[in-house]
């Protein structure tokens, strides 16, 4: 199916990768103009137990209902890691937590390892660990531009949370722009 990419923002219950999925959605077909289908999962205990969020995104019509073969992988627990490593494309790219992913088996594609939860304490709050990755997600994958999704945050957010939230996309941005392609 011609440009569809297929995202995958998976780790533990807790870390708001629903959260990160809709926002990431949110932007692709609000600020891009792009069809979207975004859905996410939970294991039985939301905190604690798997998360994940699913993003299919097209400029064509989209067919599919789930991600079947990652094009981009954003993993922020090593349970997530090891549970869809091997679904992801051989061209593909990984985006990992390197606070929570510590073994890296299976890897056939491009992985970034960055210190999402690291930057997220020392903003003084690790729950943005997933704007970071959504900051590093763009510039990495060149998928959607980072202005996109800084509207999104603009749009979700008010107040100190949006000035937060978008000091934690710049800095996931700028942390993925400093990666070797």
């Amino acid at each position: 199916m011609g440009d569809l990419q297929e995202i995958i923002l998976a780790g533990t219950g807790g870390q708001g990768l629903g959260l990160a999925g809709e926002l990431l959605a949110q932007s692709f077909a609000e600020e891009e103009g792009k069809n979207v289908i975004q859905t996410d999962a939970y294991g039985i205990s939301m905190r604690g137990g798997h998360s994940r969020a699913e993003v299919l995104v097209s400029s064509e019509e989209i067919n599919e209902l789930k991600v079947t073969e990652p094009d981009i992988f954003l993993a922020m627990s090593q349970e997530a890691f090891d549970m869809f490593i091997d679904k992801v494309e051989d061209n593909g790219k990984v985006i990992l937590d390197s606070f929570y992913v510590k073994v890296l088996k299976g890897a056939k594609c491009k992985v970034y390892s960055l210190p999402l939860t690291e930057e997220a304490r020392n903003l003084g709050r690790e729950n943005v660990a997933n704007v970071i990755g959504l900051g590093a997600l763009a510039s990495i994958s060149g998928l959607i531009s980072g202005t996109s999704l800084q509207n999104t945050l603009k749009k979700r957010f008010s107040g100190a949370i949006v000035e937060l939230n978008l000091e934690a996309f710049s800095k996931g941005f700028v942390m993925g722009q400093q990666q070797e392609f």
